[in-house]
């Protein structure tokens, strides 16, 4: 009995270590800041925002003239993350509108980011974060972001998947990538 629970043991592991994936990704971080940064966004889109009010939700914003998406989570009234994959063209955008506005622009291109997901990646990021997962988010496209100390994790669900993404200094993402490669999750090709 013990040899077969030890074998158990080692292909449950070798199982995970096939579906446990990391991947570096181009995505970018613009943080705003101000007493108008609701105000800013309200005016790049006509129609009404359906804004996330609870701290760390994100609603994804789409320009479709600019051919722009990108998500904005909410951390106060005055303070915003965006989170992008084409920042250069989004932050001429943004520094057009805010013209108008009290809003500061600071984009984050010191932050890297990692993508990570698999059958136990919830596990591990409520290990390495010390977080309590106590949210499950629903298979429509969401997202929830949270900052942990030098890190601003992010935990999304799309197509009924869900997935993490981590933005940090590169040599906190290098620790990071050694604590996943570590656990079990196998490296992929750099992500578009």
């Amino acid at each position: 009995m013990t040899i077969q629970s030890l074998f158990f043991a080692r292909h449950h592991g070798a199982e995970n270590a096939q579906t446990n994936t990391f991947v570096s990704a181009s995505e970018q971080i613009i943080d705003l800041g101000g007493s108008e940064v609701l105000l800013l966004l309200q005016s790049l889109k006509t129609s009404t925002l359906n804004w996330a009010n609870k701290t760390g939700m994100a609603v994804r914003y789409e320009l479709a003239e600019q051919a722009l998406s990108f998500d904005v989570f909410f951390l106060s009234d005055t303070a915003l993350r965006i989170v992008t994959n084409d920042a250069e063209q989004l932050l001429a955008v943004l520094n057009t509108a805010s013209e108008s506005f009290d809003v500061d622009i600071l984009p984050r291109p010191e932050l890297n980011c990692l993508h990570f997901s698999g059958p136990d990646a919830g596990e591990f990021l409520s290990q390495q974060f010390s977080l309590y997962m106590g949210m499950a988010l629903g298979d429509n496209s969401q997202h929830y972001g949270v900052q942990c100390d030098d890190c601003f994790v992010i935990a999304s669900a799309k197509d009924a998947q869900q997935y993490y993404r981590v933005f940090a200094l590169a040599s906190t993402l290098a620790d990071l990538t050694h604590s996943l490669t570590s656990a079990r999750f196998n490296p992929q090709a750099q992500a578009a």
